[in-house]
């Protein structure tokens, strides 16, 4: 063996040490156990983010605290326009009419509070999900001179161009993250808290996912010894680094190649046809899976947003608009019900779809090395690849 290899072996075994250590640390400290993560609703834009914050800015919450934490929310982003927050209601997935892409008009807002003056506060939150189509335009056109648009994301970033157009952020639009933003106000939230315990101990705990979300867990202790770790052997750090996406996409090919040998074991039909992308280098590359007398150009598809495993990762049903007549296929599937069983999003590409991993995550992401965690990631898909094949298969005849 090799001296440089050697000493890779020893930079990882002593990276591997730090890494024990600080998660004893995060155990001692209670960090471990969080009750988003082990519901599995860490990155649920909709279910856990946006409801866990529309109910604390909820002036009407079952926190039963009034407009407290809406006026913590509004001096922490330091807002300037009118606003009555004693009139404020709050709306979940506020419909603002139909999507119109070419008058960029219309959509759902995540978050969206109105005062009896007519003046609006709309939140487009993110997580990992990918931007829509002029989303930000959208929402900047309903009820333009009295609405103020936030962009929230885990880190603050700006609106893609896809989304935002030619509006500039801070004039037309304003960024928020969850790193600073989010995490200042609910540790003022927390404050007001203090005299409700189950509040109190649900927002600590909704602090500690944001955090790990941000990777804001890791104390300045292994910070600094794993900087001085990686100063005293740079040559060996940056040859695991040129190494590293080779492996990621390696594990992630080899996961799909077993799912698909999974699933042409458990049907038994060469009717069916799955194939697995041979370079998931390229974007929106995957597993795709279809019978050979389904409609021409409908398919299942699990695909990464942009790239596996290294985006959000879809599943649902493929059919492009210009290639399907998406009204005949919805009518096909319409016994199915798929809005409301599981595949809620649609694209233009896509009718019917959701996310169902954020390998955007490298702690998610970690769990594909991870042979019992990675064992339950393919089984959860397995069942649901199965069980979305049996009920499509026979609706989609030609």
């Amino acid at each position: 063996m090799s001296i440089e290899l050697e000493k890779i072996k020893s930079l990882l075994s002593s990276s591997g040490r730090i890494i024990a250590h600080q998660d004893e640390i995060k155990r001692l400290k209670g960090e471990s156990f969080n009750v988003f993560s082990i519901l599995g609703m860490e990155s649920s834009e909709n279910a856990t983010h946006s409801a866990f914050l529309g109910e604390l800015l909820n002036p009407k919450g079952s926190h039963l605290l009034g407009a407290i934490f809406l006026e913590r929310f509004l001096k922490v982003i330091d807002f300037k326009q009118d606003f009555d927050i004693q009139t404020a209601t709050l709306t979940l997935e506020k419909h603002v009419g139909t999507r119109d892409d070419e008058l960029k008009t219309g959509g759902r807002i995540d978050i969206y509070l109105k005062d009896d003056l007519g003046n609006t506060i709309s939140i487009e939150n993110k997580i990992y999900a990918v931007d829509q189509y002029a989303q930000i335009e959208r929402y900047v056109n309903h009820n333009r001179e009295q609405n103020t648009v936030y962009y929230l994301t885990l880190h603050g970033d700006d609106a893609s161009n896809e989304s935002s157009g030619d509006l500039k952020v801070g004039e037309h639009y304003f960024s928020l993250s969850y790193e600073s933003t989010i995490v200042l106000w609910l540790e003022k939230c927390l404050k007001e808290a203090a005299e409700h315990p189950i509040l109190r101990e649900s927002i600590k705990q909704y602090i500690i996912l944001i955090k790990k979300l941000t990777n804001q867990l890791t104390d300045n202790k292994m910070e600094k010894e794993m900087v001085e770790l990686i100063g005293k052997n740079y040559r060996e750090a940056k040859t695991i680094e040129s190494y590293l996406r080779k492996v990621e996409i390696l594990i992630a090919s080899n996961f799909l190649m077993s799912l698909k040998e999974r699933l042409l074991e458990e049907l038994k039909d060469e009717n069916w046809i799955i194939e697995v992308a041979e370079n998931l280098e390229n974007s929106y590359e995957g597993f795709v899976m279809y019978h050979k007398s389904w409609i021409e150009n409908v398919a299942i598809k699990l695909e990464g947003q942009s790239k596996i495993p290294f985006d959000n990762i879809v599943l649902g049903i493929i059919a492009p608009k210009n290639k399907v007549n998406r009204e005949m296929l919805k009518r096909k599937l319409v016994t199915l019900n798929l809005e409301e069983n599981g595949y809620p999003k649609e694209t233009a590409a896509w009718p019917f779809y959701a996310y169902v991993l954020n390998w955007k995550n490298e702690e998610k992401r970690a769990e594909l090395f991870d042979v019992s965690k990675r064992n339950l990631i393919e089984q959860d898909l397995f069942e649901r690849i199965l069980d979305l094949s049996k009920k499509c298969e026979n609706l989609l005849l030609t």
